[in-house]
């Protein structure tokens, strides 16, 4: 009777724990099938840019068995980061700013004038007498032949400067300076400034005084402004070719303006530009001003005054 007893218990234990397994394994099913759920990423749906009605959109996303795809708008680029750059400068001419004294007064004072409304940070005077030392706190060169200068504004940085005779049969002027401006542009530590005065007839000196000035600054680094004498397809090419004669390096990347300058009282000839051969550089806007002192003097051959405001790119840093 015992043994009987033990067996039926044996049994019923057996079937207990048999249960209670089955029912562990459901549980732990159960608990993984919420888990699995629970963790399923959230999907994000875009904002809707196509035309399909939202009615056969829904359909589509749950006949689905996979996740929608999620169209990227394409990222638009940033654009380059630039430096702005502004010059100015005026030739009165010899007969008015270089031999009657009135008239230099008078020029000097309108080439400050002009100088403040054009904004500019890089000046260039021809044939005017005394404008080196005419801009308080701007940084100039000497004057040389001509009474040819160059100035930079402050916080503009001189490291060298030269200049002289650019002309075999007659004083025709050169004033260069090579200057750390308080900003950084594209691939140049230093700017190589010019205000040049070349002869009607090519030139034939003037490279050395640059280069020994700028050195490797001439190459892609150059600005120059002035009176030209010729227009500007004689600048980059032709007979003159100007700008390989007397710099060298990169051809220009722009002269502007190409417009009639000169000279009163009979207004004829495109002598007058702004040049350089930043790679990238591009002229965003040029003001010509009429002749100035017509009024007080007589003012034979007297230049427009331009003005020119121009981007170039910025030196980037790569961070990494």
């Amino acid at each position: 009777m015992i043994r009987m007893w033990t067996g039926l218990w044996t049994l019923a234990l057996q079937e207990l724990f048999a249960h209670g397994q089955n029912e562990l394994i459901e549980s732990n099913c159960d608990v993984q099938g919420m888990l699995q759920l629970k963790l399923q990423p959230d999907i994000v749906k875009p904002e809707t840019t196509t035309t399909e009605p939202a009615e056969a959109s829904a359909a589509n996303l749950s006949n689905s068995s996979q996740p929608p795809l999620v169209t990227l708008m394409p990222t638009q680029a940033l654009p380059a980061p630039v430096v702005n750059i502004t010059t100015f400068h005026w030739e009165p001419h010899w007969q008015c700013a270089e031999t009657d004294s009135a008239c230099i007064a008078a020029a000097l004072s309108k080439f400050k004038e002009l100088v403040s409304e054009s904004g500019a940070q890089i000046v260039g005077a021809l044939e005017l007498k005394g404008a080196s030392g005419a801009l308080p706190g701007w940084s100039s060169s000497k004057e040389y032949e001509d009474a040819v200068s160059v100035m930079v504004a402050p916080g503009w940085q001189v490291l060298k400067e030269g200049g002289g005779n650019i002309r075999c049969d007659g004083q025709r002027g050169l004033a260069v300076m090579l200057v750390k401006p308080p900003f950084q542009v594209s691939n140049c530590d230093t700017l190589c400034v010019m205000a040049v005065h070349p002869g009607h007839s090519p030139i034939q000196s003037g490279e050395s005084i640059v280069k020994s000035v700028c050195g490797d600054a001439t190459t892609s680094c150059a600005i120059a402004v002035g009176d030209w004498n010729v227009d500007a397809a004689g600048v980059v090419g032709g007979s003159f070719n100007t700008w390989q004669r007397l710099v060298g390096g990169n051809p220009p990347s722009f002269v502007v303006p190409d417009s009639e300058t000169c000279c009163y009282p009979s207004t004829c000839c495109k002598f007058d530009h702004v040049v350089t051969n930043i790679p990238g550089a591009e002229p965003l806007q040029v003001h010509v001003w009429p002749y100035q002192l017509l009024g007080q003097f007589g003012m034979d051959e007297e230049h427009m005054p331009v003005a020119v405001r121009f981007s170039a790119p910025a030196k980037t840093t790569l961070i990494g």
